[in-house]
């Protein structure tokens, strides 16, 4: 039963997440600091690879009906899930404990696809809009400082909610 208090309690949490509405003015229309990853790679690792996409799809309609944010926002969070559940297998084991160590791995990796995604976004962004290499250097450089802020909060942020969850979620004997 705790489990779907915590899965039901982050759920909320990323959808009131994707209100906050960091934009970052490009070429190319606007970039935006999406926070609603966090808690969903919080749920993929504390709880469950299968309730975080079903949080993924809750979150992705509620921004798309409400017109909140654009389709292409949501192609990082859907690229940290792939990369954290081809880590896990597909499945988040609660019987083992997690050590601060590997919580601080996985923030890493989060933070590091985050980058990655919104640069790729601005990058595909770029070369539809421009094919002049100067431009679409120019463009990459502008849209570094945000994916920065993106890939350092998810790094910052993932680990002490994941142990927190995990802390409340897993099913390990102590001894």
């Amino acid at each position: 039963m705790k489990k779907w208090n915590w899965w039901i309690g982050l759920t909320i949490l990323a959808v009131a997440l994707s209100f906050v509405e960091w934009r970052y003015p490009m070429p190319t229309g606007t970039l935006d600091v999406q926070l609603t990853g966090i808690s969903i790679a919080g749920i993929c690792l504390g709880l469950s690879v299968s309730w975080s996409y079903l949080t993924f799809v809750i979150v992705g309609l509620v921004m798309l009906v409400i017109n909140l944010q654009n389709w292409w926002t949501l192609i990082p969070i859907l690229l940290t899930m792939l990369v954290l559940s081809l880590m896990l297998k597909w499945r988040t084991s609660l019987n083992t404990h997690m050590e601060h160590s590997q919580a601080i791995n996985f923030g890493l990796v989060v933070g590091g696809v985050q980058f990655i995604g919104m640069i790729l976004i601005i990058a595909i962004q770029a070369i539809m809009m421009t094919n002049q290499w100067d431009e679409f250097l120019a463009i990459i450089e502008m849209a570094l400082p945000a994916s920065v802020l993106n890939g350092l909060l998810d790094c910052l942020l993932v680990p002490p909610l994941t142990l927190l969850v995990r802390h409340y979620t897993e099913n390990v004997k102590k001894e």
